[in-house]
């Protein structure tokens, strides 16, 4: 069974969960199921009717599995941003996973106690105050921050000491195993040769068409119709009505007085203000003496651009642009600056962090927008405003009128709602032609939608300032499309397969000549294709001339050797040739090398101490109640 759980979650999303699974468990997740072993979760003696686990002479309840798996995936959720369910988990294999981490840790557990391992309380006190989790900006400690995280996540203060006690003793237990650990430098050369050599490579593509493949018949049709049943299965479709309601649909319809009109303009009078700007150029000097000179020069006839750039600067190096007088860090530089008039320039002034000498170049003065400057917006604003607060009432009808079970067709009549009935969507918002489908704040309606079912009385939605009501009128299950209906697509897949085939026949070929001899010239020429180059190719660096399937295979012929690979196209492959094979020349003294040893001793050590625990579990005498365990996750005997 164990074995199996090991190789349950496929796929990437699989890959995706369980990498926040893993991560969850690192941070708090063992640590919370460690610390309840000598309560909750242990037993001694026989099979109890909740007993779902026994590892090394201990009790895994089948309570405390669940309560961990629901913790978990509550986790992941947040992190990911997605709602994963329990029958999600179970179809991912989370749940194996969750139930190998108990297992795991309580073997571990069982080798603290052979070791009489302890901790003091001063230890745990330090290792939660260094909790990055638990400090502020600053990087201090704080107690607030903490409350908040036990408020959370339903722990106390002592609940919380036992989990870090119980972590750090794991942590002593699976960290002995691999201390100290170094490796032989000539491995870290060898490692640091292998990511560092480099190749060069000719190359041509081979293209197959229609023409390549012969025709299929309607036996082969119905073989590859049959073989691919989830290519050709249409999904759940549902159609929802829905009724919004948003400021900005009511906005329109509110009507104002005059009073209210130049009440709002009162209101807002400030946000039409705008203040005196400039365009200022500041010459900073070093010495008083000499902002006098430049000064000097300036009341004479000369531009001050010409002093400036004696002094190296550009234009754009002394120029403040579109400033207003608080845009100035200094008073005393804002206030010359903005005395000035346009053109003028500045005695020296002595601000309090520069010397400098200023001249205005623009000058904008300040502006009161009148009321009939911006009536045309502030009447939208202040519609808008007054929408907002009287959605209110608009929420309130369309409850009220839901209460009395009226329909949604009547509602949206009476309270003047728009009301959209979509025939049929896809949980992704697509219709069966797989066309994009307009709903109303569509990922949370359709999200809900599809939580929800026919003759559900839902909540409303509330989204922004506004709300949406939805209800599900049908639900259209998933199912398999007959093959009439998708022949056509069929043989589309059927011929596109075997151009891919006929693609790397073609491409096998050829390199079977170049390994007997044959230039990879002549080859191109045979292909009616043209030879490229490429240099300076590195493992595990793709690029757009040199993806990562056509890496691998140029990285694993010889030097001179040739190799193919299938392109992303579909109908294409690549015929290929190392020309150059470069390794390089590393000492025992760079800073590559001192890195790979730094980096290579902490994944070998990562890597004994996994085989520490896994090593841990498998001495632990681990006895799953079978019947217990199907019952909570409705699977198949375990193996």
């Amino acid at each position: 069974m164990l074995e199996t759980m090991r190789n349950a979650a496929k796929g990437w999303v699989a890959k995706v969960l369980m990498a926040l699974l893993v991560l969850s468990f690192s941070v708090w997740g063992i640590k919370d199921v460690s610390s309840s072993f000598s309560d909750n979760i242990i037993g001694w003696f026989g099979w109890g009717p909740k007993d779902l686990v026994k590892v090394a002479g201990k009790t895994i309840l089948a309570t405390e599995y669940t309560a961990t798996l629901q913790r978990q995936l509550k986790l992941i959720s947040q992190q990911s941003g997605q709602n994963v369910t329990i029958d999600e988990a179970h179809k991912l294999g989370l749940d194996k996973q969750v139930l190998d981490s108990l297992i795991a840790n309580v073997a571990i557990d069982a080798q603290r106690e052979k070791l009489n391992l302890a901790v003091s309380d001063n230890s745990i006190g330090e290792s939660l105050r260094s909790n990055r989790a638990f400090q502020d900006s600053a990087g201090k400690f704080d107690a607030t921050i903490l409350q908040r995280f036990l408020s959370q996540n339903g722990l106390t203060e002592a609940g919380l000491v036992a989990r870090e006690r119980i972590g750090q003793l794991h942590s002593a237990v699976t960290t002995v195993a691999a201390t100290e650990i170094k490796l032989p430098k000539t491995f870290d050369l060898a490692l640091a040769q292998f990511g560092g050599q480099s190749r060069d490579a000719k190359y041509f593509v081979v293209t197959a068409t229609e023409a390549d493949v012969t025709p299929p018949t309607d036996e082969e049709l119905k073989k590859a119709y049959a073989a691919a049943p989830s290519v050709y299965t249409a999904p759940e479709y549902r159609s929802i009505a829905v009724m919004k309601v948003d400021p900005a649909d009511i906005a329109d319809k509110i009507s104002l007085t005059p009073d209210e009109i130049t009440a709002g303009y009162d209101r807002f009078k400030a946000d039409y203000f705008t203040a005196e700007h400039r365009d200022i150029l500041q010459l900073v000097f070093k010495t008083l003496d000499d902002a006098k000179k430049a000064k000097a020069r300036i009341a004479g006839g000369e531009d001050i651009m010409k002093i400036a750039t004696e002094m190296g600067a550009k234009e754009a190096d002394i120029l403040l642009k579109d400033q207003t007088k608080g845009d100035f860090l200094d008073g005393k530089i804002a206030d010359a600056a903005f005395a000035l008039k346009e053109g003028a320039v500045s005695d020296p002034v002595e601000g309090s962090l520069a010397i400098a000498l200023l001249k205005a170049v623009k000058v904008v003065p300040e502006k009161q927008s009148t009321l009939d400057e911006v009536k045309p917006e502030l009447i939208k604003r202040l519609q808008l405003e007054k929408a907002r607060d009287e959605i209110q009432t608009t929420y309130n009808d369309v409850e009220d009128a839901r209460g009395k079970q009226q329909k949604f067709e009547e509602i949206a009549k009476n309270v003047g709602l728009p009301l959209l009935i979509i025939p049929a969507v896809n949980a992704a918002g697509l219709d069966p032609t797989n066309k994009d489908v307009v709903v109303p704040s569509k990922p949370e309606v359709l999200k809900a939608a599809y939580a929800s079912d026919v003759g559900l009385d839902n909540d409303a939605l509330t989204i922004g300032d506004g709300f949406v009501w939805y209800e599900v009128r049908q639900v259209i299950p998933s199912a398999l499309k007959p093959l009439d209906a998708v022949k056509d697509e069929v043989k589309k897949n059927f011929i596109a397969e075997k151009m891919r085939s006929a693609a790397g026949e073609k491409a096998k070929k050829l390199v079977e000549k170049g390994k007997a001899g044959a230039s990879i010239e002549s080859l191109a020429i045979e292909a009616k294709a043209s030879v490229n180059t490429a240099t300076g190719i590195k493992r595990n660096e793709a690029s757009a001339d040199f993806d990562g399937p056509a890496v691998t295979a140029l990285f694993a012929a010889p030097d001179q050797g040739f190799a193919w690979t299938l392109e992303g196209d579909g109908k294409s492959a690549r015929v290929m040739q190392v020309t150059k094979d470069t390794i390089p020349s590393m000492m025992a003294t760079s800073d590559t090398i001192k890195k790979l040893q730094a980096d290579s001793a902490a994944n070998f050590a990562q890597d004994i101490g996994q085989s520490y625990v896994q090593a841990l579990r498998a001495n632990a005498n681990v006895t799953i109640n079978e019947p217990l365990w199907r019952q909570n996750t409705n699977t198949e005997q375990a193996q």
